[in-house]
């Protein structure tokens, strides 16, 4: 006999927004069933690999520092009810040519927000940062408010504070999903008021109307062991933009556990297609020698060879934003395009928003669902520096 569960949310997916929408809704007091189809703070999506970065001064536009801003509140209200170490400021430092992206906007979000930085030439960044190597050519933006959060850590801690507050949490797959609940495939019926759908690499199988929008790619991140002078104290998360045109970009942390994490987020021919259900293919040696290559050519003094490799996916938008509310009446939080872990708590917050009042206090129309209906597909911009 089937069963038929009700709540009045129900959050599908319980990766970085998901844990995040989930907490948030039960601390409003609202009974919501969140459903996860592996261990909560697995290594299946897009939310492990132990670090992302989190910063301030946005280059991907002034738009986001709002969000960002009230994200840094919750990081520290989750770390305050959860006792929970989750994040650590470091610094930020962004590497480019003085007109890229890694530079101008940076710059451009900070004026406008008036958050605190510096502009370094190449010779201050000689003198701080000697860690990195840079020609004549390179400058360097350092913000203060930037650091390391921990993405395993994060999720499994909304996780148990949402519980606390009375949310259900279901290890379940799911087979259906529209807005008036979910199926699962053990022909469980989830009925509520309200759909959230956070699905990660699943969200085109979960959601098809979205699928032709959003590409699902591979990435490989590696650690190098480090000497001293690598630590949180001396070498701050840093983006580095390799040109002006931006095709190549790639970032990295300070040494935790004594070893430097380096990943590429944009570069010519690592778009590889994912299939989540049959899961992201293992790093091999051609992975290797491609970060041992950046790591050779700007970081020297790491070793030559990566200690341990690690796979992820990136959900890709056609225009790198995200993709944040309604949809087919529910609400959908995805296409988080390598460069929304950081976010996750706001996004949580105008998820619990939508389901709730139908409606958010933060301006969403650059993540409008909708507004892929009439986007055609297009290249990837040159001003993205991800995680």
């Amino acid at each position: 006999m089937l069963k038929s569960i009700d709540a009045d949310v129900i959050v599908v997916g319980l990766g970085a927004m998901g844990s995040q929408a989930l907490w948030r809704l039960a601390k409003r007091g609202i009974r919501v069933i969140g459903v996860e189809q592996f261990a909560v703070g697995h290594a299946r999506g897009a939310s492990h690999g132990e670090s992302r970065i989190i910063r301030t001064a946005y280059a991907e536009g002034a738009a986001y520092v709002p969000l960002l801003l009230e994200s840094w509140r919750l990081w520290a209200e989750l770390e305050r009810v959860t006792g929970e170490r989750l994040l650590d400021r470091t610094g930020g430092l962004m590497l480019g040519p003085p007109s890229s992206p890694a530079i101008t906007g940076p710059i451009a979000s900070a004026e406008q927000h008036g958050l605190k930085y510096e502009l370094l030439t190449a010779d201050e960044l000689r003198k701080l940062y000697p860690q990195h190597a840079v020609t004549d050519d390179i400058a360097g933006f350092y913000e203060y408010d930037a650091g390391v959060v921990y993405p395993e850590a994060a999720v499994q801690a909304a996780v148990r504070a949402a519980q606390v507050r009375g949310a259900r949490v279901l290890r379940a797959e799911v087979s259906q999903v529209d807005a008036t609940g979910v199926v699962l495939t053990d022909g469980t019926v989830l009925r509520a008021r309200h759909v959230i759908v956070a699905g990660g690499g699943w969200l085109p199988k979960l959601l098809p109307g979205l699928a032709a929008r959003l590409e699902v790619v591979r990435r490989v991140v590696g650690w190098f062991p480090a000497p001293a002078g690598f630590g949180p104290g001396q070498f701050p998360i840093f983006i580095r933009m390799g040109d002006e045109a931006g095709e190549r970009n790639w970032y990295g942390f300070p040494a935790i556990g004594g070893a430097v994490k380096i990943g590429l987020h944009v570069w010519p021919g690592i778009d590889e297609p994912v299939d989540p259900a049959a899961g992201v293919r293992p790093a091999d040696a051609r992975d290797a020698q491609m970060l041992s290559a950046v790591v050779a050519g700007t970081l020297p003094g790491l070793a030559p060879e990566p200690s341990r490799l690690l796979t992820c996916m990136y959900s890709l938008t056609p225009d790198r934003h995200f993709l944040v509310g309604p949809h087919e009446g529910m609400t959908v939080l995805g296409g988080f395009s390598g460069h929304g872990f950081k976010l996750a708590p706001v996004i949580g917050e105008i998820a619990a928003a939508l389901a709730a009042d139908g409606h958010s206090d933060f301006a969403l129309d650059l993540f409008a669902p909708g507004r892929f209906t009439t986007l055609p597909l297009r290249p990837r911009r040159s001003d993205e520096l991800g995680r």
